[in-house]
This record gives C-alpha cells, sequence and structure tokens, in this order.
C-alpha cells in the first residue's frame, strides 16, 4: 500500500469522519417492565502507543430478545463523560441514532423526519448542519446494526464466505460498499473468539486499513474492537483505537441507568 500513515489518516477521516456535539435526542418507544437491561463497558488504547484514548459505558435494552435500545456514554480518564450515543433499533440492522461530542462540537446521526428517514451531519459547533434523505438501498446498515448484521449472518461467515454491505456514512450523507470476511479463529482471554476484517470495496479499498472486530464464538458478543473510531482527536483525525470488553463485566441493569446516561452532562476532558 503507497502513501504515508498520515495520507491514510486524513483520507479515512473524510470518508468516517464524524463524531459529535450539544444535546441531540431521537425518539424512542416506552419501555416496558417485560424489557432486560444489561450494562458493559470498555476501554479504548491508542493502537501504536497503547495509551488510554477514552473509557466505553454501555446500557443495552432487549425487548423480546432484540435489541432495542442503547446509550453509549464515552469517557475521560476520570470517568466524566465528553461523549454519547443513542441508538434507537426501528430497524434491525439499520437504526435511528445520534452521536453528540462535546469535546470537538460535531454532531451526526440518523432520525426521522415527516417525509421519511434523514441522515444529517454537523463538522462542528457553529458550522451549518447538512441533511439528506436516507439511501434507499435494501439491507442498508447503520452505525451499531452493524453487530446484528454480524450475527444475523455468522453462518455463512464462520463458513468462509465474504459478504459485500453497504455501510452508511454520515459525514457523506451516503452510503459505502464494505466487504467482510472472516480472519480466523482465536482465542482473548483464553475464550474463543471469531474474528473478522470490514473493508471498504472497490478501489478505496487499497487507501484504508481493514477494521477488525472479534466476537464471542459462543455468545456473538463483541469482544474487540481495532482500528478506527467514530471519535476524534482536536486535529479532526479518526482516533486509531484498539477496544476491549469484558464479556465478565457484563451485568444486569435498570431503566434507572438508561435514564442516568441520557441526562448526564457532557463536557470536553480537563
Amino acid at each position: 500500500m503507497t502513501g504515508s500513515y498520515r495520507s491514510r489518516r486524513s483520507f479515512a477521516a473524510w470518508f468516517l469522519g464524524g463524531a459529535v456535539t450539544i444535546t441531540a435526542a431521537i425518539t424512542v418507544a416506552a419501555r416496558g417492565s417485560a424489557d432486560d437491561y444489561v450494562s458493559y463497558s470498555g476501554i479504548a488504547t491508542a493502537l501504536n502507543t497503547h495509551q488510554f484514548v477514552y473509557g466505553e459505558e454501555d446500557v443495552l435494552v432487549d425487548r423480546a430478545g432484540q435489541a432495542f435500545e442503547r446509550v453509549v456514554l464515552y469517557t475521560c480518564r476520570n470517568g466524566a463523560p465528553f461523549a454519547r450515543k443513542t441508538v434507537s433499533y426501528v430497524d434491525r440492522w439499520a437504526p435511528n441514532f445520534v452521536l453528540e461530542d462535546a469535546s470537538t462540537g460535531l454532531l451526526e446521526g440518523l432520525r426521522q423526519e415527516d417525509g421519511g428517514r434523514a441522515v444529517y451531519f454537523r463538522a462542528a459547533a457553529g458550522h451549518a448542519e447538512r441533511s439528506a434523505a436516507l439511501p434507499n438501498i435494501p439491507g442498508l446498515v447503520v452505525d451499531a446494526g452493524f453487530d446484528e448484521f454480524v450475527r444475523a449472518n455468522w453462518q455463512p461467515l464462520t463458513a468462509g464466505q465474504s459478504l459485500t454491505m453497504h455501510f452508511l456514512i454520515p459525514s457523506r450523507l451516503s452510503d459505502m460498499p464494505f466487504r467482510i470476511e472472516q480472519l480466523r479463529a482465536d482465542h482473548i482471554d483464553g475464550e474463543p473468539v471469531d474474528a473478522f476484517r470490514l473493508r471498504l470495496g472497490g478501489v478505496f479499498g487499497r487507501f484504508l486499513a481493514g477494521i477488525d472486530v472479534y466476537y464471542g464464538v459462543q455468545d456473538h458478543l463483541l469482544v474487540r474492537y481495532v482500528g478506527l473510531s467514530d471519535l476524534r482527536d482536536a486535529g479532526g483525525n479518526n482516533y486509531k483505537v484498539d477496544v476491549t470488553f469484558d464479556p465478565k463485566d457484563r451485568k444486569p441493569s435498570a431503566p434507572s441507568a438508561v435514564e442516568s446516561a441520557l441526562q448526564a452532562r457532557l463536557a470536553p476532558c480537563a
């Protein structure tokens, strides 16, 4: 692959750039007493230096065995939140979502409007928001819907098939074709995992490094993510991170945890 590391990062930021800011919200159907709540956390470190980049605190709401709602807080070293993502699974693979980042002033998401759903992106506080109608593409994958895509296609992926999917890139207000395939069977902390690689399809795949994801063989839960983050540094470049989640850290939660995460005040890290 030709080109410097910086040029590849800049190219990647142009395609995948986006984080978020200020108080944004999506409409979520009322939670019920029969819903299941689980919380878990992760740590993102810089891929090259292994230095702390941010923490991740997730609360997931399941309804009838399916993902229903998700709230994620991205935290500073001291645990204070600086960014938040809210996800509403109105579509299993293409949920509505908003990602807001108080440290960079970026905003992106997918929302319901009178004429249908719209993808939107704002580069920074004070910048104009851009938006467009959601592309009408069967099987479109959006944000956290990628997890659901992997689980739905577990059998063909682990059988060695390479699959094509269209993934929404909010900064472009459009989708891009990606290829996903199994890399290898592996182990993390003694537990069996399957590793998959996501890479841009076509000629652009030569300029952008792939994203590697690791899922538990038994429960199909994400335990490691290696690649570009949704979040950016002060220079506007997407962080390149290694995010790890410990399955043993997952624990039952409650509606109050969702409300607390939704109401948490976001502020840049000191």
